[in-house]
């Protein structure tokens, strides 16, 4: 039995970590040579559709100003687009500064509720056929909307996510590795838009028809941008990755808060799992599979991690192979603590993902957020 266990979560992390990139790979070059290429329809400015911009904001005064004018300066009609901010009860003057702005529609909170709430807020007022969604902190590029628009052209397109650069300015051992692991992350992205199936945006730039949106729950944490991606994709949307509409940001200055941020997440992600199950449903089976490998074994890496070390330890009598994989594992940890930055990071990050289960059984009181600095 120790030795099932032992090799179903070895084969389980291979997967998560090793396989899974090769295989969404072979399965596009498979669908290329025998799937005839659909006929996109063609993009022309008649066909511009009217584009909520939304930003929800927490004490942002060192960066809000930068933000609105690099959404002023975004390539795409102004009769067309409509920016809205909301202050979640920021205790600095990001609002007075966002009201300085005639073009921003400013919606104001006396008390932090939280990003979900502020969000259902700012998506009831809002005009647009397209919601835009992006972070105080992230830059776009002049054409980045209109990338992201003309993916709407498919009709069973329902969501679009952005590329997002990460900038790392710090040369911190964090820094490099956050940026390390974006990158991997981004590529999965692009590879999983092939099939239609991004899983999770990010929420520095994504976009979504209007109707699609789905209300946020409010009583405990929730990352919006997978749950509502999620809610997208079981409506039998596609979420497709536009790789030219770029968007930047810096990575995280400070190591304990990128790890609170990072608990945080991984609480919001086991406090809605039972929403996201029905993602696996055989009879769409490559968002299932997408799910499985990309998001759900990868959020019980840390239960397998510790039952591949507990197994290995226990089997080390069994067979000079156990000895040996126990030997492996006890430098990684050691590197890790040691302060490599790649498997320090990888360690924290399942780490964050094991408290953030635990906390996930806990009560809240709201879904108030913290803003963490940057580099």
């Amino acid at each position: 039995m120790l030795e099932l266990i032992f090799w179903l979560c070895l084969a389980s992390l291979i997967q998560v970590y090793v396989l899974f990139p090769w295989t969404l790979r072979f399965f596009w070059l498979f669908k290329k040579l025998f799937k005839k290429r659909s006929k996109r329809k063609a993009r022309n400015d008649g066909d511009e559709k009217f584009v909520s911009i939304i930003i929800s904001a927490y004490n942002e005064e060192a960066i809000i100003e930068e933000k609105i004018r690099n959404t002023l300066a975004l390539d795409y009609p102004r009769d067309k687009m409509e920016i809205l901010i909301g202050d979640d009860g920021s205790t600095d003057i990001t609002a007075e500064i966002a009201a300085l702005f005639d073009e921003v529609h400013l919606i104001r909170k006396e008390h932090n509720e939280g990003k979900a709430s502020m969000l259902n807020d700012l998506c009831e007022v809002a005009k647009g056929e397209i919601f835009l969604f992006s972070d105080a902190n992230s830059m776009l590029e002049k054409s980045a909307l209109r990338n992201l628009v003309a993916e709407f052209a498919d009709e069973k397109v329902g969501c679009v996510c952005g590329n997002l650069l990460l900038k790392d300015k710090s040369g911190s051992k964090l820094g490099k590795a956050e940026s390390l692991y974006w990158k991997d992350e981004s590529k999965l992205k692009m590879l999983e838009g092939k099939f239609g199936a991004v899983m999770g945006s990010n929420g520095a730039l994504y976009a979504i028809r209007s109707k699609l949106y789905s209300v946020l729950p409010i009583h405990k944490t929730v990352m919006d941008d997978f749950y509502i991606t999620a809610k997208i994709l079981m409506a039998d949307f596609s979420c497709v990755y536009c790789e030219k509409a770029l968007a930047s940001e810096k990575t995280s200055l400070e190591k304990y808060g990128e790890f609170k941020r990072k608990v945080r997440i991984g609480r919001a992600n086991f406090n809605f799992l039972s929403n996201y199950l029905p993602l696996l449903n055989p009879l769409r089976p490559m968002k299932a599979y997408i799910f499985l490998s990309h998001k759900l074994l990868r959020w019980l890496s840390p239960f397998l991690l510790l039952a591949l070390f507990l197994c290995s330890l226990l089997l080390i009598p069994e067979d000079i192979f156990y000895k040996a994989f126990f030997t492996i594992e006890f430098v990684f940890v050691a590197a890790a603590f040691w302060g490599i930055s790649t498997y320090n990071y990888f360690l924290s990050m399942n780490l964050a993902l094991f408290l953030g289960f635990c906390k996930s059984f806990l009560k809240e009181e709201n879904g108030a957020w913290e803003r963490e600095e940057r580099s």
